[in-house]
């Protein structure tokens, strides 16, 4: 009668857990295996445009300079189609009619600015947006200022959506990290949205 109970208990278990495991489309990736995918399965979106700015410079004796400037940016979608054993099992009647964005999730944006401005000065910022099902969950940025014979000045920042979403300032000479990630955020999920 025990052993009776403890194998009931035992199967009850074992029917729960299997009808909790996530299938593919619920499983969230790492930073590593969303590379992975997106180096294997190339890029789905890219948007460009051109964009001016202009930059204060201290010169000696504490005077500024305004430089004017122009360059352009991109940004590049990736996506992830996760079903793609039920895709393959479809006759080839079947996979011309799939909706392929039905079962396509955006896992990750890249977003790159260059501008050069008057005088060899140019800055450079690349972001590297990851998602889960459309929502962010990690970011990566790298800002390069370089001046005519001067070293480039670099700033890098790896973050979690949690850490941006503290309170805690998170200091960059550059750029306000946490607005410049939400804009760029909203413009890649517009993007996605547009598809």
């Amino acid at each position: 009668m025990r052993n009776l109970f403890f194998i009931l208990i035992h199967l009850i278990a074992t029917i729960c857990i299997s009808q909790n495991t996530n299938s593919d489309s619920d499983k969230e990736f790492t930073i590593h295996q969303i590379d992975s995918i997106c180096d294997k399965n190339g890029r789905y979106i890219i948007s460009e445009g051109k964009i001016g700015a202009t930059v204060e410079i201290k010169a000696k004796r504490q005077k500024t300079k305004i430089l004017n400037g122009s360059g352009g940016f991109s940004y590049t979608l990736y996506q992830h189609h996760f079903n793609e054993e039920n895709y393959n099992a479809l006759s080839q009647i079947e996979q011309r009619k799939y909706k392929f964005e039905k079962y396509t999730n955006l896992i990750k944006g890249e977003y790159h600015q260059a501008i050069h401005y008057e005088n060899a000065y140019s800055e450079n910022i690349y972001g590297e947006f990851y998602y889960f099902k459309t929502s962010l969950f990690y970011v990566k940025i790298k800002i390069i200022k370089s001046e005519n014979n001067k070293e480039d000045i670099s700033e890098t920042f790896s973050s979690s959506i949690t850490e941006l979403d503290n309170s805690k300032e998170i200091k960059s000479s550059f750029i306000d990290i946490k607005k410049w990630v939400n804009e760029n955020n909203d413009k890649i999920l517009k993007i996605y949205n547009q598809k």
